[in-house]
Parts: structure tokens; sequence; C-alpha cells
């Protein structure tokens, strides 16, 4: 069992013989900082999220302001509430 672990170690050195490999000491390579990621981005992904809730707080209330308006009129016994568009009122 020895002999087969021992001839696959020599296959895959056989490649590498007559090459010399050069190493960096430790205290000679600078350290590798760790990535901190730009607090700007997570700042402006939040105002891109803030924006959107608000636009859309604005245009939720702009549609149920106008759904309210027409069922108070259905409600107050009108038979003509549907809002009539001026471009096309003139004839």
């Amino acid at each position: 069992m020895y002999r087969w672990a021992n001839s696959g170690l020599r296959v895959l050195l056989e490649p590498l013989r007559g090459q010399t490999a050069h190493f960096v000491p430790d205290e000679d390579r600078e350290p590798e900082m760790p990535r901190i990621p730009d607090p700007r981005r997570a700042a402006l992904v939040g105002l891109v999220v803030t924006l959107l809730l608000v636009l859309g707080g604005v245009l939720l209330v702009h549609v149920l302001g106008r759904a309210a308006r027409l069922q108070d009129c259905v409600m107050s016994g009108r038979t003509n509430c549907a809002p009539i568009n001026p471009a096309h009122a003139g004839g």
C-alpha cells in the first residue's frame, strides 16, 4: 500500500523536478488588509430605499384620495360621479 502512495506522489512531483522555488519572507511582504466596504455605498442604498418608500407613499395617498372622493360622490346619491376629461368635453 505504501508503494502505491509513493509512486503517485512521484508522478505528481515529476514536472517540478529541477525547478527552484523562491520564497519571500513573511516580514518583507505587506500584510493583506481586510477590505472594508465603502460606507457611502450603504448610505446610498438606504437613501434610494427611503426615496422609493416616500414616492410609493405619495402615489398611494393620491390614488386612495381619488378613490375616496369618487366613493363620497356615489354615497351622496349623485349619478354622474365619473371624472370628465376636459380635452374631450368640448366636443
